[in-house]
């Protein structure tokens, strides 16, 4: 395998683990959003799923962002 393969291989690795983190770490900051809204406002669980969904949203879009380089 030659260099230039090795970097574009290592480049995609990095990408796709960039991706799942940014995801991941979107709907741990609207799980934990949610939760502190519920515990503030004693909303039960609405606020949580709240949450998971607008981070769900925000990971998403900055996914689609990150690959059409926009």
């Amino acid at each position: 395998m030659a260099d230039n393969e090795k970097n574009q291989l290592l480049s995609a690795v990095a990408a796709a683990g960039s991706i799942g983190f940014y995801t991941v770490a979107a709907v741990a900051v609207g799980l934990f959003g949610g939760r502190l809204a519920d515990q503030w406002l004693g909303t039960g669980p609405w606020g949580a799923a709240a949450g998971i969904v607008l981070g769900m949203t925000a990971g998403l879009w900055g996914v689609y962002k990150r690959l059409t380089g926009k």
